[in-house]
């Protein structure tokens, strides 16, 4: 692995930690690079999600809850293990939920494409891809347009304002593999907001 797409793919990877460490997710796991170097407890905790052979990178974390009165629940999993029930399309807490989960998603390729635009591709992206779509299956065209839409300005907004925390992130995962807590110490060492929050911004979706 050259030097330049190590540092690309531990930079993805920082924008899908930082991103959930904005939206409440609790990280459980953070491996920059392929082929990275894990101890045995890591390594347990990666299997266990992810069975393979040859270590690939990733970011593993037990993401929010989300029961709504409408009937919109989703399994929550890590990685692509999730999937989002509509009760009502037309909810509009379960859309603002879907839109923030769905910006995690896009905030890695977004934080290479801002940070790293020479070395962005956007095809190693397809993966999150594939996860974004279960989340937005089933909804209106104008919903699904609006959605995507929405959840790219905030995915934007997340890797700029938190671009420090972000390249923090990537640099420390760029020596070795981190495990949850220490992962979330180093993000929120570095957020903008008062101790290390960040205000939960307002996102709305107009029904299709």
């Amino acid at each position: 692995m050259t030097p330049e797409r190590k540092r690309c793919e531990c930079c993805h990877e920082a924008g899908h930690a930082v991103s959930g460490v904005i939206n409440e997710d609790e990280l459980l796991l953070v491996v920059g690079y392929a082929g990275a170097a894990m101890t045995d407890a890591q390594r347990e905790v990666y299997e266990r999600w992810l069975p393979r052979t040859e270590v690939r990178a990733a970011t593993l974390s037990a993401r929010r809850q989300h029961k709504c009165g409408c009937g919109g629940n989703v399994q929550c999993d890590v990685l692509s293990k999730r999937r989002f029930h509509w009760g009502n399309p037309d909810c509009q807490s379960c859309l603002e939920f879907v839109i923030r989960e769905v910006a995690t998603v896009r905030a890695g390729g977004t934080a290479v494409r801002l940070l790293m635009p020479e070395e962005h591709n956007p095809f190693r992206s397809k993966g999150d891809g594939r996860d974004e779509n279960t989340f937005l299956a089933d909804l209106t065209e104008k919903q699904r347009v609006d959605g995507g839409r929405q959840t790219k300005i905030l995915a934007e907004k997340w890797m700029r304002e938190e671009s420090e925390a972000v390249l923090a992130l990537a640099g420390v995962l760029e020596e070795r593999v981190l495990g949850g807590p220490e992962a979330e110490r180093i993000v929120k060492q570095s957020l903008r907001g008062p101790s290390g929050q960040l205000t939960r911004g307002s996102t709305k979706l107009l029904p299709g």
